[in-house]
């Protein structure tokens, strides 16, 4: 503003009254900047909105809060993004929309002749993410049937990796993969690249692997293994009313578990 007042003082004064119309308009411009977010939050709700989104996905929203979860996560235009085990892409779409058509989103899912068991790593789910890729036109993604360790992906060359209700498998199977597949995704992310996760929260005396859940504690516990920081803890998506006892796959829970979300940087 000091720069503007100097500027119209120093104008002629026949060409002042316009000068100032046009400077005060610049002037406004600058101290709205609380529209320009709201503008933002707009067009993320125009992404949930549109018609080219799986309607199945529509449906989970309320308890996936993605608006919510984006904002968090601090995902923005021309970044670069992996969602770990994208399945049938949820995340994919959204974050395909938000880092724009200058941006890049690898979408990972199993190779083919995985052994497969999870439904949510079903060949049939990855199948449907090509479908949307294409019936979307998500031309900045790139969809990998690759493993974990074989990503056709440069190290430090990554903004952001998505790791959602997916981290508790790895850990409940081996705690040091989990561990050290968060160090290789780790040096895939550019310096203060970060990684997202969201999880399925787990009691310690419940039998997680079963109920497909972890403890926050353990997610916090790999996380520092691999070298990462942590930078952010939401609660956004607490559920109380989820005692921790059913599976995540419980009718009961009707797909809002109680999830924690978490974001570390490299």
């Amino acid at each position: 503003m000091t720069i503007l007042v100097k500027i119209m003082t120093s104008i002629n004064g026949a060409c002042r009254p316009l000068f100032r119309v046009i400077l005060f308009s610049i002037a406004l411009g600058l101290t709205t900047s609380p529209a320009l977010h709201a503008l933002d939050k707009a067009a993320l709700a125009a992404i949930l909105d549109a018609h080219d989104r799986n309607i199945a996905h529509v449906l989970r929203d309320d308890s996936r809060k993605p608006a919510e979860v984006i904002e968090f996560s601090g995902i923005n235009s021309g970044m670069r993004a992996l969602d770990v085990y994208a399945a049938d892409g949820y995340y994919t779409y959204i974050l395909a929309r938000v880092v724009g058509e200058n941006g890049v989103v690898y979408a990972q899912n199993p190779p083919p002749g995985s052994n497969v068991e999870d439904i949510r790593q079903m060949y049939s789910l990855a199948d449907s993410l090509d479908e949307r890729i294409e019936i979307a036109n998500l031309r900045n993604v790139q969809h990998l049937r690759e493993g974990f360790f074989d990503l056709s992906i440069a190290e430090a060359s990554l903004d952001v990796v998505f790791l959602a209700q997916i981290l508790h498998d790895f850990y409940n199977g081996d705690a040091n993969y989990a561990a050290a597949l968060l160090a290789h995704l780790t040096s895939l992310l550019k310096p203060g690249g970060i990684i997202v996760v969201i999880d399925h929260a787990g009691d310690a005396e419940q039998d997680n692997a079963r109920l497909h859940r972890m403890q926050k504690a353990e997610a916090l516990k790999v996380a520092e293994q691999a070298g990462l920081t942590l930078i952010g803890d939401s609660d956004i998506l607490t559920n109380s009313a989820d005692r921790h006892r059913r599976s995540v796959f419980d009718p009961m829970l009707g797909r809002n578990s109680d999830r924690f979300l978490l974001k570390f940087q490299k």
